[in-house]
């Protein structure tokens, strides 16, 4: 098996793949035992990679270093172009490290293993995403006057009339706060 990212092999060795593809959802059976769920989309696939690289063999790990390193334009990851087995399985095409690269030293060998995952970049649900139409934002008013309409900030009545009470209260407030003269 071998992992290729934009034409550069991964070196190692026992190189190991798991990919995932993780299916959001929410449960809907509140305080019931109701078993519905709400579909809330497909996250990026992704790609766990477990090799071992010998101590000997250290240019392999600086080699895996700088392309994990590596940024693109405006100082955002760089997206590599994937060929291995089991990314074309997945229909995974593009990828960017994430998650970080480790690597320990194993106890019986002279070797690092090494673990990284890549994220899918520009998956196919993305895609379709962005070409479905958005929903449209209706506006939607209740009955009774908006929030905010009526007596603003500075004191002024709006279109409201006002009771004989509410004039008096009015004009006690405008002396008090220094609106009006006295």
């Amino acid at each position: 098996m071998t992992l290729l990212l934009d034409g550069e092999q991964v070196q190692g060795k026992f190189l190991k793949i798991t990919a995932n593809l993780r299916i959001e959802s929410d449960d809907m059976s509140g305080q019931t035992s109701n078993t519905e769920k709400a579909h809330k989309g497909f996250k990026p696939k992704t790609l766990t990679v477990s090799l071992t690289i010998p101590f000997v063999d250290r240019s392999q790990l600086s080699d895996l270093m700088r392309l994990a390193e590596a940024t693109a334009g405006g100082g955002q990851l760089k997206t590599y172009r994937v060929v291995n087995d089991t990314a074309a399985a997945f229909g995974i095409r593009q990828v960017q490290f994430a998650e970080g690269v480790s690597a320990r030293e194993d106890d019986t060998l002279s070797a690092w293993r090494i673990q990284f995952t890549l994220t899918e970049k520009v998956s196919n649900p993305e895609k379709v995403e962005g070409r479905r139409p958005g929903n449209k934002v209706t506006a939607q008013s209740g009955p009774g006057a908006a929030v905010g309409s009526g007596g603003g900030a500075d004191g002024s009545g709006g279109s409201q009339e006002l009771s004989g009470f509410e004039k008096t209260l009015k004009k006690l407030d405008d002396y008090i706060g220094g609106v009006g003269s006295p």
